[in-house]
């Protein structure tokens, strides 16, 4: 055998899988809870007991592979100039590079936005406004502020070409950390996220793990490589089932979502071209490899959200479509979305709790991706209408993975993870519209996309071998 750990630093739990480079298989999966709130070697030592009891392998030199999103994952603050254009550029960088984003701002940052954006205590600052050549006053105002706040949080400087060093130095001379990198939005149209997401995986390694304990876990793992953040492993993992390697083919364009309890991500791998005659495209070009989180769809701490989103009728609706045997009323849906938003670790007990769990996961689905999705509208011009596309067309996406309690053991996963597919049932949504199911039931894509940086043939293997046809 030619082991390889990969391991998972999650906010709740703490997950391991062993490979066998050779097979291309996986031969064991473990998962404690996570003890990041004390030490987190000490969940980390339990794991992997535990995977060596069921594996009968010797753990102790293995090389290692490891990403996190543990204390609250990868804390983003964004700042641009327009909320349209370089705001959402930032924003757009900060989750493609495995960030959560808890501020985004606009325009030149009030004193009210300075407090705020200080009691969010983010890890990173994201500055950025101005196309090359274009306005300088704002973000150099910006820079300024944010020299004078009380944040500890390194600042990317990724605005306007022609101020951005003047910027880094006025960050530099208050004390602030500071680095460079090329606009996000060097004209409009464009948008260059390599450079901002190279930083921010380096200011992860060298800031964020020693400031929350992670880097200890050198100690316990013969890592090979540096600790990433989990999303963006698992958008590694959609990025290598979409297009396989240079000897083996992928499976298409790929969408994964994960349904979680308090928040419901989507990555998608596309070119999000439009798949319908004649539509122009507006708005900022999208990336290629997106994510997007939705922190008011959790299956628990927002399922009353959910509720409110999608509507007590329509969830009723999907109860007939899931064939329940006992009908529900709307007070029902009500009452047990917000009984599990206070009991986070509730487990469905009873078939009627689980009809209610599946219909909350497909409204998650559903709404989620419709928001990733991109939108078409018929526009009014003087030389007739014009389909105008706004976002990224999914409609031609040929896989989609799902991954998440509900989905891995609610039962009726085929039936949540149908949420995905438009149907027809909002013609102005790009939604996917015959894609093939899969289910990741052993929870393996934040390890797929973590060995396909040393052997990504094995992992592309594993991957097709172990995800769940539905």
């Amino acid at each position: 055998m030619d082991p390889i750990l990969a391991i998972d630093f999650g906010s709740t739990y703490t997950k391991a899988l062993l490979f066998d480079r050779g097979s291309a298989d996986v031969v064991g999966v473990a998962h404690v809870p996570s003890t990041v709130g004390t030490d987190i070697t000490v969940g980390l030592r339990r794991v992997l007991d535990l995977l060596h009891e069921s594996t009968g392998v010797q753990l102790r030199g293995v090389p290692s592979l490891a990403c996190s999103s543990a204390a609250g994952g990868l804390r983003i603050a964004v700042i641009g100039l327009v909320p349209a254009l370089s705001m959402e550029a930032a924003r757009r960088a900060a989750l493609g590079a495995g960030g959560k984003v808890v501020g985004a701002y606009g325009y030149k940052l009030s004193r009210r936005a300075m407090e705020e954006l200080v009691v969010l205590a983010p890890d990173i600052v994201l500055l950025c406004g101005g196309t090359d050549g274009g306005d300088e006053e704002t973000i150099l105002h910006n820079a300024t502020a944010l020299g004078r706040a009380n944040l500890a949080a390194p600042v990317i400087v990724a605005g306007n070409e022609f101020v951005v060093e003047e910027c880094a130095q006025t960050l530099q001379s208050a004390g602030k950390t500071a680095y460079q990198a090329h606009n996000l939005l060097p004209e409009v149209g464009r948008i260059e996220v390599r450079a901002v997401h190279d930083i921010i995986r380096d200011v992860f390694i060298r800031h964020i793990t020693h400031a929350k304990g992670i880097d200890r876990v050198r100690e316990h793992l013969e890592l090979i490589a540096d600790i990433i953040p989990t999303p963006s492993a698992v958008l590694t993992a959609a990025r290598l089932i979409a297009d396989g390697t240079g000897d083996m083919r992928g499976l298409g364009e790929t969408v994964v979502i994960d349904v979680g309890g308090a928040t419901t991500d989507v990555h998608s791998v596309s070119s999000g071209a439009p798949t319908r005659p004649g539509v122009v495209v507006r708005g900022l070009p999208e990336l290629r490899a997106k994510r997007t989180v939705e922190g008011d769809l959790g299956m628990r701490i927002n399922a009353p959200t959910i509720v409110e989103r999608y509507g007590p009728d329509r969830l009723l609706a999907l109860a007939a479509i899931a064939g329940a045997l006992t009908p529900l009323t709307e007070a029902d849906i009500v009452e047990y979305a917000g009984r599990v938003a206070t009991r986070t670790a509730h487990i469905p007990g009873t078939d009627r709790e689980r009809l209610m769990d599946h219909v909350l996961g497909r409204a998650a689905v559903a709404l989620a991706i419709r928001r990733h999705a991109g939108t078409v509208r018929d526009v009014f011009t003087t030389t007739g209408t014009v389909p105008v596309q706004e976002g990224k067309d999914l409609g031609e996406v040929a896989v989609v993975v799902g991954v998440g309690g509900v989905l891995a053991h609610g039962g009726n996963a085929r039936f949540v993870l149908e949420g995905v597919i438009g149907a027809g049932s909002d013609p102005q949504s790009l939604m996917p519209r015959r894609p093939a199911l899969y289910l990741d039931q052993q929870y393996i894509l934040y390890g797929i996309g973590l060995l396909s940086d040393v052997a990504p043939e094995a992992a592309l293997a594993s991957a097709r071998r172990l995800l769940t046809p539905l």
